[in-house]
């Protein structure tokens, strides 16, 4: 029977789980596709006297997989907080949560800079370079153009990821690169296919999967300031619907920016029509932002769906194992 691997580097380069023996309960690490932070959360009993919650700044590496194959680094963590909790089942429970490192790094300071006539691409590895770090950008964004941005007051990430949102992307800090990828695209920040992730109902652990009514637009609008006509027109872009239009709140700065940013609302809006998760044995391959191919499922199979985060959980009692919790949205074509 194969048996899941986990550990967690320290400072020293060493692992630290032998160490903390039978006092850890769980480890739990988020993948998310971009926009937040990867998660480590480590689950301590504890006991009177109580111990202190790691230093700030403490570091962590995550390496996990299972005991037949290579394990797999999921990056470097900084603490964040620490949680005290007790119930007359578990006990006293502290619960430290890390988030990534390079997340935390590029989400400091705020500063002010701004960019003529570049591209997107160019501006996301300018960006990145500010803080330390390279850039990956995906084909499809690298090359938009950009006639004028401005940074105000803003963190690299802060400013990164809001951009980001408007060209229907999003931006994922891992191991000492920002990895700029296309919302739905089914492809790593290079362009490469990202492995389907296939779910089997016999192995189903719990599922919570919904779809929703929402409103279907047939157009998606954004609008921009025609300086040369002195008034505001419209940029559009597909939806799911047929007749109902669907207008951005804020007008982009030109038109090129406004036909990206219609098209980054579509997407939005198409993506929230599904909602829910699936908990199953854990796969060192699953990767957020893969597509999701159900089996099993009924007319529940054809959903066309990718994973936004994936939550790995590890416990170490008597019963304890690897169970992974994909979250789900659509992943329906617009544009």
């Amino acid at each position: 029977m194969r048996k899941p691997v986990v550990q967690i580097i320290g400072t020293s380069g060493t692992d630290l789980l032998p160490g903390w023996g039978s006092a850890v309960m769980a480890v739990r690490f988020t993948d998310c596709e971009g926009g937040e932070a990867d998660e480590l959360e480590i689950d301590f009993s504890v006991a009177p006297p109580l111990q202190a919650p790691p230093a700030k700044g403490t570091k962590y590496r995550l390496l996990y997989g299972w005991d037949a194959s290579a394990l797999k680094d999921a990056g470097l963590f900084t603490f964040q907080n620490a949680s005290l909790n007790f119930d007359p089942e578990r006990g006293w429970v502290m619960t430290v949560t890390c988030r990534s490192a390079d997340f935390v790094d590029a989400d400091k300071a705020a500063d002010m800079e701004h960019f003529e006539e570049t591209t997107a691409g160019d501006i996301f590895r300018k960006l990145a370079t500010g803080v330390g770090k390279s850039a990956t950008v995906h084909p499809s964004i690298d090359d938009i153009a950009i006639p004028y941005r401005l940074r105000h007051q803003q963190s690299a990430m802060g400013f990164a990821q809001a951009f980001a949102d408007e060209l229907g992307a999003t931006v994922k800090p891992a191991n000492g690169r920002w990895l700029i990828t296309m919302k739905n695209s089914g492809e790593t920040a290079g362009g490469t296919t990202i492995p389907t992730l296939t779910i089997s109902a016999d192995d189903v652990t719990s599922c919570g999967l919904s779809t929703e009514g929402r409103p279907e637009y047939g157009e998606v609008q954004a609008s921009y300031f025609d300086e040369d006509r002195g008034f505001s027109r419209l940029e559009a872009a597909r939806g799911l619907g047929q007749d109902a239009r669907f207008l951005a709140l804020h007008p982009a700065p030109s038109p090129g920016e406004a036909k990206q940013r219609s098209k980054a609302e579509a997407l939005d809006l198409a993506r929230a029509t599904i909602d829910g998760n699936i908990t199953v044995e854990g796969d060192e391959q699953a990767m957020a932002g893969a597509p999701i191919e159900l089996i099993g499922f009924g007319g529940w199979a054809g959903l066309n769906m990718v994973a936004q985060t994936i939550t790995h959980e590890f416990t170490f009692d008597e019963s304890g194992g690897w169970l992974m919790t994909p979250e789900f949205a659509a992943r329906t074509k617009t544009g």
